[in-house]
């Protein structure tokens, strides 16, 4: 491998039926998954923007989404626009730019959404709760943000502030997200719950904590054990990681080869968005070359169709070398695998019996490694739930555990860990 080309082989299979409606399957994920201390606010000035900002309303007929010709540094969170959505259920939902960090530590800009209640906050403020979501694509068509109120995080029946980044890349216009990048996507997730300093009508305390689908599973819990270093004026109180992207050096039997490949096709386009030195074309196949413009402009769901199509032409013969066992490869996985490090707050894991993508082995082999590196981490399976389902089926439990750790009450551990037999 040539220094100064940065490259990244899995040997060539048949697109069985089983296969081929496992991928099916993933497509239907990526349509559903697009479908108490003082306040930190108690400084702000309110001004006559949305939510109480100091920024006017973004115009409707402008793209919010075009990055300024201009924009001078300023500390992660920062507000750089800010754009009323609308109301529904009691709630104010604004579309939101703001400063954060990217992998290299510099200033980047990320969008999102903010979600804040209509009633009067408690004394102290609302509490936080900042969505990840899960995989949905890394083109800037794909953001949740850019679907306005469809597009907002799910409610976990706590009455509290509600944040959905993006992340990074995903969202502004010409951009692409660095996929499963461990930094970005616990920054973005941070600096959007700062953002709500600068919108005074969300009252939001310093307390938050965070909940994560898939990717946005491999999100939470790299902002759980990034949090306390990088933002230690807000303090999260709990990580909920839903069928994790995790363990992502390892592969289990029950893994199915086609979407672990469509899943590092991405990570390897990712790389390249993070480090423009790494070369996709020596790692990708000729064949399977043309994925990358879909990353550019398509969601998940497109470039899982195309997918399939490749795999048919060319025997499954999709990368010219094993892309993760390369020493370039190692170093993503240094880099980008979770868990890393202890997390300080409690961790919550849910996981679903029948999940073809954060199969139950996987889970398995996440539990027991979270708590060696001493976590205080609980496990909740659902024996019929699915990849798809899983936040939904598992609601009532989430908001449950959120409140007691709201409450302040001891949070419960699995440690150390025995899987169930049926899993």
């Amino acid at each position: 491998m040539q220094a100064s080309k940065r490259v990244f082989k899995v040997s060539g299979k048949r697109v069985s039926s089983r296969l081929f409606i496992l991928v099916q399957f993933f497509l239907s994920l990526a349509v559903a998954l697009s479908a108490c201390s003082s306040s930190t606010n108690s400084h702000q000035i309110s001004g006559n923007g949305p939510g109480g900002s100091n920024l006017p309303n973004f115009p409707d007929s402008q793209d919010f989404y075009k990055l300024p010709s201009s924009v001078p540094y300023e500390p992660p969170g920062t507000l750089v626009r800010v754009q009323q959505v609308g109301t529904a259920g009691g709630y104010t939902t604004l579309r939101v730019m703001y400063h954060s960090t990217d992998s290299h530590s510099h200033d980047a800009l990320v969008t999102g959404l903010v979600t804040y209640p209509d009633a009067k906050a408690p004394s102290g403020g609302w509490p936080v709760i900042s969505w990840d979501h899960g995989t949905i694509g890394m083109s800037q068509s794909c953001a949740p943000s850019r679907m306005g109120l469809s597009g907002a995080s799910p409610n976990f029946s706590v009455q509290a502030d509600y944040v959905e980044t993006d992340y990074l890349g995903l969202g502004i216009d010409g951009e692409i997200s660095p996929y499963l990048n461990r930094l970005t996507e616990g920054y973005s997730t941070i600096d959007i719950v700062r953002a709500l300093k600068y919108i005074p009508d969300a009252h939001a305390s310093n307390n938050w904590l965070v909940v994560g689908d898939s990717e946005g599973g491999h999100a939470a819990l790299a902002t759980g054990e990034l949090a306390p270093s990088y933002a230690p004026e807000i303090h999260l109180l709990g990580t909920v990681a839903v069928a994790p992207g995790a363990m992502l050096s390892q592969t289990f039997p029950s893994d199915n080869p086609i979407l672990i490949d469509l899943i590092t096709v991405m990570v390897v386009y990712g790389y390249h968005a993070s480090d423009p030195s790494v070369d996709p074309n020596q790692v990708i196949a000729p064949a399977a070359q043309g994925l990358g413009k879909l990353i550019d402009t398509e969601c998940a769901g497109q470039v899982a169709t195309n997918l399939i199509g490749i795999y048919q032409k060319t025997n499954g013969h999709i990368f010219k070398y094993p892309p993760l066992q390369s020493p370039l490869g190692e170093t993503w996985l240094k880099n980008n695998d979770v868990p890393q490090a202890k997390t300080q707050s409690p961790i919550l894991v849910i996981a679903g019996g029948q999940d073809v993508i954060a199969v139950p082995a996987r889970i398995n082999a996440l539990v027991p490694k979270l708590c060696a590196l001493g976590d205080t981490v609980s496990i909740q399976w659902f024996k019929d739930a699915t990849h798809l389902n899983e936040t939904e089926v598992a609601t009532p439990e989430i908001g449950a555990w959120l409140k007691d750790r709201l409450a302040g009450k001891s949070p419960p551990s699995n440690c150390p860990y025995t899987p169930p037999a049926s899993t």
